[in-house]
């Protein structure tokens, strides 16, 4: 009984949500063995505490490096609408009362075979840890209060050393470390969930804009994918310097010493980076003059050049449209400097402002026969739409030649297990394209 009680709700979720868990959480047996120590109330308040933060790290440790990683990004995320705090605080009571009503069953059962204590307890605990060492699948028992216990060991520590990090590599880095003295203007454009579809036919749909420049020879074109972990932040990093690290270690000179942005300062370029959110969001109005842009634009800048909204609720910022217009007058300004643009997307980011028109329905029909959901099609049409637009501005006589590199972030973050695996869990894509 104690092995079920605490997970029975986790495993009826697990087929529609995401869970990163395992088959047993090992707080769940500590909190069990300190049962017979502590009053009744503060043993329900401490394990409905603990269950919350299990489903909170659960559902998004596939997306954060921990959790202090999930706060640093929902500090800034616009106001709910008082209808989506009405569900999904209806939801957490709903969560709360179950775990509750699960509880007391438990301490119903305990009162009549004493399971809730340490003598009980620990050949269970042995047992679990044993399979869980033996066993290939290293989900059968997980500690997710370790990776937040780490966190803040290393948000504490101060070193300069490179801790708690992994070298990924950078598409970017390979790119544009060494380019010829004649490229005046280049950019690294991160585009928003922009994953490697599992779909080859329909990711290569996407791109037909583009490879047109390859076609009428505007463009030379080189594609492949890139190894991805986590959102958007964490793209950032690995596409700036090769590494995943948290964002508290941005100021250590290993950073720094590996950041493409400095290194094109150093060629001889000026960094200029773009957003169509707030500079406040993941704090990149801090962190991107220490990583090497050197002029920056955010939606606070935009919205004094009276650009349009657009994007979802949650996420309403700078249509990437507009900001697209606005890069290349601004690239045609000052045609002899070197500028290197740094441009990080977001129209894309779900939850994603829907479109429901004839051009949407001719594009998705056939590719819902072939069983590709809606919510994946949307995703996918709306990039389709980023890369035309881009792709007629390339294709302006007008227009400067650039050299650009358009890479993804990672797969869009569907909390739907069944929407997620339509995508590569592990690569993303990336285009370069080339002036002729």
């Amino acid at each position: 009984m104690i092995l079920i009680i605490p997970n029975i709700l986790f495993w009826l979720l697990e087929p529609k949500v995401h869970l990163e868990r395992g088959v047993f959480v090992a707080e769940y047996f500590l909190l069990a063995c300190i049962y017979p120590f502590i009053s009744r109330r503060f043993f329900i308040v401490i394990w409905i505490l603990f269950a919350i933060y299990d489903l909170i790290f659960s559902t998004s440790s596939l997306f954060f490096m921990d959790f202090m990683e999930l706060l640093h990004a929902l500090a800034k995320i616009p106001n709910m609408p008082f209808t989506a705090m009405l569900k999904w605080g209806g939801l957490l009571i709903l969560f709360i009362v179950i775990i509750y009503a699960l509880l007391k069953l438990l301490m119903r059962y305990n009162a009549s075979f004493r399971i809730l204590n340490f003598r009980f307890l620990w050949p269970l605990i042995i047992f679990c840890l044993i399979i869980n060492f033996v066993s290939s699948n290293k989900n059968i028992v997980s500690v997710p209060s370790w990776p937040f216990i780490k966190a803040a060991k290393y948000a504490i520590m101060k070193s300069t050393q490179k801790r708690n990090i992994e070298y990924f590599g950078s598409v970017a880095q390979k790119v544009f470390t060494n380019v010829p003295d004649s490229n005046k203007k280049e950019a690294l454009i991160l585009v928003e969930s922009w994953g490697l579809l599992n779909n080859d036919s329909l990711q290569q749909e996407l791109l037909q804009s583009i490879y047109a420049l390859a076609r009428d020879h505007r463009y030379a074109i080189k594609e492949g994918t890139s190894k991805y972990k986590y959102l958007t932040q964490a793209g950032e990093f690995r596409e700036i310097t090769g590494y995943l690290f948290h964002y508290y270690q941005v100021r250590d000179k290993w950073v720094q010493q590996n950041s493409i942005l400095i290194k094109k300062q150093q060629q001889g370029y000026h960094v200029i980076g773009m957003h169509g959110n707030t500079s406040k969001f993941y704090r990149r109005h801090l962190i991107w003059p220490v990583l090497g842009v050197q002029e920056m634009y955010f939606a606070e800048d935009f919205q004094k050049m009276s650009m349009p909204l657009c994007g979802d609720a949650y996420f309403k910022g700078i249509c990437d449209t507009s900001i697209n217009t606005w890069f290349f007058n601004k690239v045609k300004k000052q045609p002899e400097r070197k500028e290197f643009y740094y441009w990080v997307t977001l129209n894309t980011h779900l939850p994603i402002a829907e479109i429901h028109d004839k051009s949407f329905n001719r594009f998705a029909e056939k590719w819902l026969k072939q069983g590709i959901s809606e919510n994946v099609l949307q995703v996918a049409y709306q990039h389709k739409l980023y890369f035309d637009d881009l792709a007629g501005k390339l294709r302006d006589p007008l227009a400067q030649k650039m050299h650009i590199l358009l890479i993804g972030d990672h797969s869009p973050p569907f909390i739907d297990p069944a929407s997620r695996s339509q995508y590569n869990k592990t690569y993303v894509p990336y285009i370069e394209l080339i002036s002729e």
